[in-house]
């Protein structure tokens, strides 16, 4: 009985799905909060800086009356600002007329104010902020190698040092020791370190990590100086430079010691934290190897999320991070998740298309002109023709193909994992569609991996007060039979493009829906052609395919913008892929025309290129992007336009191997031509394209074949 009753036991245990290990703990943002001039109750404010000292949030606010504003992290109300008394033991007058930056070390707040060309000093051991001193001269004449300060900008310090930056490419240092009300106005500074470009315009941050001084400045650009190795000047013109600098990667760093991190906004806005031994020891400014990010919010009530905006300071409280914008601070609080990896798998989530709360239809005829040309309701990345969002408990689902696409997996990147999941299982979605699906998710919901290893549970979901908009690093549409979908998804080339506002006569005719549509279809095509291995091949071997090598615009010549050379075409390569935005027109003059965003082509092309017609003037204005006629970018017979166009041959030639090949899915050749900007051509419909003459791309894959496997 002891030994049935045992076996029962173990048998219970067994049924239980226990999580194999916790894959990883990391920290989203929940729904954010604001404080502005109202916070303070004020009418208007100014923030230029913040510091964060015991519970107190410390705000430079310049305008219209320069103080400090205290704001209490742990009791979340305003305090009293810290402002200029009439009389202080100094013994003179201070102003302030503006601030631009403030720090905090051990009880001494240091406030830089730019037109004062002075850092003032105050003691806060006291219920009452008392001025210590000044750092500089007040002035910007004088000694400037010893005294005198230009515009400070910028402020930091540690128990050693206080450092400066000013609008004379440097960061002035002094030593603490000096830092005392009989050198008020006279202290000497110790030394000078290069910080590069920093003139008139120029904002910097600093920050003191370990014996490393950190410097960014609003270009984006960061230097790093080793504290340790700061010596007297010997002269009054050498400058310590940085051991360390990086460009384009942060305009705020900022050290939480009591978590052991280092928070760096990015400039596109996003925040990111790092281990500070990984800073420290990284032989960059910032490691590759990030803890947490974040890269956008929702303010309670919003109905959408929007992107974090360029970080101009940033403060971090706890699970709290504060970061200083235009005119506001957002206050972003931070939630932990644990993912947790379980070996079982557990039951799908599969939903209809028929279920879907809303399903809008974009691009069909009777669309207005105006929507069709609002650049934020109609545009497609072309890497993500389809593409999902997760929006609080629903999915918002966007598909640009103009066929059905079936047999979906919505898919979801873990945060900080390179592992996937499946969100849910989709039959179909319509062409050109914006739909919106239920999404019913909770902590004890589990995801099943995409690499078929178990499922995942998101502990912790159950603490935000709505679904955050950055539960997972990246949402894609997926599918495992839909052919179409496969090869939207190998695309490569990240263009944003979108319709213009074009009508000329004579030059431009308004574009509609249906000329909007195959310019969609025309588009993929293109990036679908130029993604492939195929491409690759030709661009990396031109001279051996064309006879003859790239050139630019110096034309087919030796030397700069002449012939390429290996690293000229890595480099156009990427430019191709990585081109930015493409304003998509018609054109009435005879073939197209094209330039740095502009793209357009006459009516002949948009049903020619399933036929003889094919890619050569949509090459040739494409290219015009990068170069004129007397280049391999848009000359006749020579480069891009002819590759371009022999590879559409060559795929023409193939059933199935580019997205579309079948004219009838628009069916822009039954498009009255009451309707058009130009009449459809029918001796140009009975064209073929298989028919086209053997070329240059033909016989180099026929002697050259590519392994695909």
């Amino acid at each position: 009985m002891v030994t049935q009753l045992m076996a029962l036991v173990l048998l219970f245990f067994k049924s239980i799905s226990y999580p194999r290990f916790g894959l990883n703990t990391v920290r989203i943002v929940d729904v954010a909060s604001e404080l502005t001039a109202a916070t303070f109750s004020l009418n208007s404010w100014s923030p230029r800086a913040l510091v964060q000292h015991n519970d107190i949030l410390y705000i430079s606010d310049y305008h219209p009356t320069p103080q400090i504003l205290r704001y209490d992290l742990k009791n979340k109300r305003a305090l009293s600002p810290i402002t200029l008394s009439a009389t202080n033991t100094l013994g003179r007058k201070v102003v302030w007329t503006d601030l631009t930056d403030i720090y905090i070390e051990q009880n001494r707040l240091y406030v830089a104010t730019g037109t004062g060309q002075r850092v003032d000093v105050f003691n806060l051991n006291g219920a009452v902020a008392e001025l210590v001193m000044s750092l500089g001269t007040g002035s910007s004449s004088g000694d400037q190698s010893s005294y005198a300060i230009t515009y400070p900008m910028g402020v930091a310090a540690n128990k050693d040092y206080v450092f400066v930056a000013d609008q004379q490419n440097r960061i002035n240092v002094w030593k603490q020791e000096d830092v005392k009300g009989v050198n008020d106005l006279s202290a000497k500074k110790i030394s000078r370190l290069s910080l590069p470009t920093c003139v008139k315009g120029c904002v910097a941050r600093l920050e003191v990590i370990g014996n490393q001084l950190y410097a960014l400045t609003n270009a984006a650009n960061s230097y790093v100086y080793d504290i340790d190795k700061i010596v007297a000047a010997s002269d009054s013109t050498t400058l310590i430079e940085p051991n360390k600098t990086q460009n384009s990667i942060a305009t705020v760093i900022v050290n939480s010691a009591q978590e052991g991190l280092v928070y760096a906004a990015q400039p596109s806005g996003r925040i990111e934290s790092f281990k500070q031994q990984d800073v420290q020891a990284a032989t960059t400014v910032l490691p590759s190897n990030v803890v947490d990010s974040a890269a956008q919010f929702r303010l309670k009530g919003q109905s959408q999320s929007q992107a974090l905006a360029l970080s101009n300071d940033l403060i971090v409280y706890g699970d709290e991070l504060y970061t200083l914008g235009t005119n506001s601070i957002t206050v972003l609080p931070l939630r932990r998740v644990k993912q947790k990896l379980y070996s079982e798998t557990a039951t799908p989530n599969r939903l209809l298309e028929t279920q879907a709360m809303t399903q809008t239809r974009v691009l069909q005829d009777g669309e207005s002109w105006s929507t069709l040309t609002n650049v934020a309701e109609r545009h497609v990345f072309m890497d993500k023709i389809l593409s999902a969002q997760l929006d609080r408990n629903k999915l918002r689902l966007q598909s640009y193909s103009a066929v059905p696409v079936r047999n979906l997996q919505i898919q979801a990147k873990l945060r900080q994992s390179n592992i996937w999941v499946n969100l849910v299982e989709l039959d179909s979605l319509k062409p050109f569609s914006k739909t919106e699906l239920p999404l019913q998710m909770n902590a004890n919901t589990r995801f099943n991996r995409v690499d078929g290893q178990g499922s995942v549970q998101l502990e912790g979901l159950n603490q935000f007060v709505e679904m955050p908009a950055d539960l997972f690093d990246d949402i894609r549409i997926h599918s495992e039979t839909d052919t179409h979908v496969q090869k939207l998804n190998s695309i490569k080339a990240k263009w944003k493009i979108y319709f213009g506002t074009y009508d000329e006569p004579g030059k431009w005719c308004r574009i509609t829906p249906v000329y909007a549509r195959e310019w969609v279809i025309m588009m993929t095509n293109l990036a679908y052609m130029l993604s492939t291995s195929e491409f690759e091949t030709l661009w990396f071997n031109h001279k051996a395919v064309m006879g003859h090598d790239f050139f630019g615009n110096a034309g087919k010549v030796d030397g700069p913008n002449g012939f390429y050379k290996a690293e000229d075409y890595a480099r156009v390569y990427q430019d191709i892929l990585n081109r930015d935005e493409v304003n998509l027109g018609v054109t009435n003059m005879g073939g197209g025309l094209g330039g740095w965003k502009v793209l357009g082509v006459d009516t002949w092309l948009f049903y020619g290129h399933y036929r003889l017609s094919g890619f050569r003037i949509i090459a040739h204005e494409f290219g015009h992007r990068w170069g004129g006629h007397n280049s391999a970018w848009a000359m006749a017979g020579y480069g891009f336009e002819p590759m371009v166009d022999w590879l559409n041959f060559y795929f023409q030639r193939r059933p199935g191997s580019l997205p579309y090949m079948d004219p009838n899915v628009n069916a822009f050749h039954l498009t009255p031509d009451t309707e058009l900007c130009q009449g459809v051509n029918q001796n140009m419909v009975k064209g073929v394209a298989t028919s086209a003459p053997w070329n240059k791309v033909d016989e180099y894959f026929k002697n050259n074949p590519i392994n695909k496997n």
